[in-house]
This record gives structure tokens, sequence and C-alpha cells, in this order.
């Protein structure tokens, strides 16, 4: 393996160039990481659309510059810990060194273990801006994760199931989680065409975990594009372990397995097939999948759409852009859904006691009964129950401050109270499931 936490010059060797989307999300400004609570993080990207700098085109040539960055977290000594991340991040290792002609210097590896980088919330978000920094058309990049993956609450309602896909750094109790959103604007929005990132998430909840606007229907061959699209002009491509609605592997052999599963079966099936059609890849996944007796099914999301029946190719095939607007849509808002992590899984009860503490303290859906929020910080988004500290009392009819105003309080229709009616209380998704 690569040793863990590469030297400062040769990150600054291929600093951040000039050109790429939405270079102020590298550094976003302090009001989009709201932190929130204890050990809750909350992220609300820009929207906003631009035209594209470039659109369509012959696809570039390689230029062999090639970089990975692998990150596998067991959370050793808690309640949530995994046995097999770190034999995932060796064996996408062997992987990329065997058969695509990696070498350690073109890696960067984060491990919660002696000897490594470890893998927190700050160390993985500059792991991320390092694959990205300098980037060209015709540079082939690769992002590897394996740990715990949750949901919490999106507060904007652009997510198509209102709920973030998040990963869990080694630190999220104190640091939080990230979320896709997050993702997004730091590994694929600064890609410019031509560049190429392809991904694989081997976690829970981890469909759209690089919030890429084009999921692959495998039963009708064709793409199928968010109501709420993030469109980038890289050649990004994400295969997960598993749609956002399922958990990757059942919950007791998540525990027990000395690997991921969706790990497993990526480098499997390409040591066995190298050059499999991106149908034949997914069917492939699923068959070693359902083989070792697990039920979920690994997805493909892209920032592209392109030709499926090509060849799958890591350092290849890249797909120059076809989005002719770049950004974050919104068309569509959407609501709540209540979704859960199965039961009996340990990590359960450590995001629980991190949402008790986010409603006490405030959190991702408001302020929280000691910090402004009373019912409506609790269950109302926002608004806040009775608006500010005393809401209706202290803010009237102020959209969002509550009382019967738009954006909160005790009937506040956009954002929380009790009888809010798109964000939160029993009538707009707090109780409304």
């Amino acid at each position: 393996l690569a040793q863990a936490g590469k030297s400062q010059s040769h990150a600054s060797s291929m600093g951040l160039g000039h050109g790429c989307l939405f270079d102020e999300c590298l550094d976003p400004p302090a009001d989009h990481h709201r932190p929130v609570g204890r050990g809750i993080k909350t992220y609300q990207a820009p929207v906003g659309i631009r035209n594209a700098t470039s659109v369509g085109g012959s696809p570039p040539q390689v230029t062999g510059r090639k970089r990975a960055l692998l990150i596998g977290i067991n959370y050793e000594g808690t309640r949530a810990q995994l046995r097999g991340c770190h034999n995932d991040v060796k064996m996408m290792s062997g992987l990329l060194k065997g058969q695509y002609g990696f070498s350690d210097s073109q890696m960067r590896i984060l491990m919660d273990k002696r000897g490594c980088q470890m893998p927190t919330y700050a160390n993985i978000m500059e792991g991320a801006r390092w694959l990205v920094s300098d980037v060209r058309p015709g540079d082939c990049l690769f992002f590897h994760y394996s740990g715990h993956g949750a949901q919490q609450e999106d507060p904007t309602g652009h997510e198509e199931d209102c709920m973030d896909e998040t990963i869990l750094p080694s630190d999220f109790q104190s640091a939080g989680q990230i979320v896709d959103n997050a993702l997004f604007e730091v590994l694929c929005a600064p890609l410019p065409s031509g560049a190429k990132l392809t991904a694989v998430m081997d976690c829970c909840h981890s469909g759209t975990g690089l919030d890429l606007p084009f999921t692959f229907d495998a039963y009708r061959r064709t793409w199928v594009e968010d109501d709420n699209p993030c469109h980038s002009e890289g050649d990004v491509q994400l295969f997960s372990g598993c749609e956002d609605q399922q958990t990757s592997a059942d919950v007791q052999s998540l525990y027990r397995q000395p690997q991921g599963a969706m790990t497993a079966a990526f480098v499997e099936t390409l040591q066995k097939n190298p050059v499999p059609t991106y149908p034949e890849l997914l069917l492939a996944l699923h068959q070693h999948l359902r083989s070792h007796g697990h039920s979920q099914r690994s997805q493909l999301t892209s920032s592209q759409r392109f030709d499926t029946s090509r060849p799958f190719e890591i350092c290849g095939g890249i797909c120059p852009n076809q989005n002719a607007t770049v950004g974050r849509h919104f068309r569509k808002r959407k609501h709540p859904k209540m979704q859960w992590l199965a039961a009996g899984d340990p990590l359960g009860d450590m995001l629980t006691g991190m949402a008790v503490s986010s409603l006490m303290f405030g959190g991702p859906f408001g302020g929280g009964l000691l910090d402004g929020g009373m019912f409506g910080g609790g269950f109302g988004g926002w608004g806040g129950g009775f608006g500010g500290p005393l809401g209706g009392f202290d803010s009237g009819y102020n959209d969002y401050g509550g009382g019967f105003g738009d954006g909160g309080g005790l009937f506040g229709d956009g954002g929380g109270g009790f009888f809010g009616g798109d964000g939160g209380g029993f009538d707009g998704g707090g109780f409304d499931f």
C-alpha cells in the first residue's frame, strides 16, 4: 500500500489550476457548512446554473496522468465497528496497481489504522481536493470509499427522497457526516470536460452518493434524470453498493464479513473480465452479490448520458461533456420520507444519540428545544416552534420567525411549527410520513 499522507510538495506540485467550474466550492463560504448540535453538520449547496464552457466534441486523448483516493474505515473501538473496510482498500489498491498501472505515488490512502493517515472529516475533504487538483482533459481519477453510510434529512427539499445520503468519517460523532452535496461540489463540479472520475462506494444508502444527475435503468437500458439535477462538465461515474433505500449487505453479515460485498464483487468481476460493457458489468456485479447471499443491487449513476454498450474502462473511454448548462437546478420541492437504519444496527443508536442532541441543542431540522426552536426546531424545519426563541409572540407574521408566518412557527407554512405546510409539523413532514 502507498504510505498514507503523501508529502505536501507532491500535492502542491499539482496545485489547483484555473478554469475549473465552481472554484469557490472548493472552499465554500462559511454559511454553506452549518455546524449544529453535537456531531451533526448540514451542508447547503449553492443553487444556480451557468452555461457550460465546453459541450460535445471528440473524446480527449488520454494523458496517462491518474490518481486514486482510497478510504477504508472500520470505526475500531466503537459499537459500530466493521471488520472488512481495510481489506477493501487493499483489494482495490491491488486491482488498480496490478490491472490499471497505478503506482504508490499516484494513490492516497486513508484508514483508521496505526501508521496510516486517519480518515477524519478534514482529511477526507482535503484528500478529495488533492484528487481533483490541477486536473486536465484526458486525466483519469479513481475514488473508493468503504465504511458506514447513512442519511439525514435534506433541509432544502432538493433530493428525490428528501434525504441527503452521507458517508461517516472516523470522527463523525464530533465532526459530523459528509453529505452527498458536499462530495459533488468538491469531487465532481471542479472537473473540466474530458476529465474522468470513476467512483466505487461500498456503504449503505450509496445509490446517489455523489449526487450525480443520471441513473442508469438496467432493465430499460436507459438513463433517468433527477427532477433537481446537479450537472457538471467532467465524466463522473459512480458504482454504488446498493440503492439509496438499501443497506450494503444485511446487518448481521455487514459486521461479520472480512470484506465489503460491493468491493469484492467489483474487484473479482473485473479480474475475470477486464473489459465488460456496462450492462455486462452491472449484471455480473448483481450475480456476484446474489451468489454470496446478498439481496442488495448495485447501481450506476453518472454526470453524463453515454452509450453504455461501450466497454467499461477506468483509464480511458472518456465521454466529453454533453450538458449545455452546469450547476444545481431546483425544479421541484420534495417532501420528507422517514427512513431509518435496519433494526439491530449498532450505528442506529449512535446516530439516534446525535439526533437527540440535535433536538435539544440545535440540528439539521431547526433550532432545538434549547436553542430557539421549541417544537419548530425539533419537528418543523427552518422556522422555530414559536419563532425566535419565543416565536409568534416575538416575530408575529415574519416569514422565518414563526407565529402565523410562512416560514415557521405554530402555523407556519414554509418551514415549521405544528401545522407547517411544507417543512414540518404534523401536516408538513414532521409527522406526515
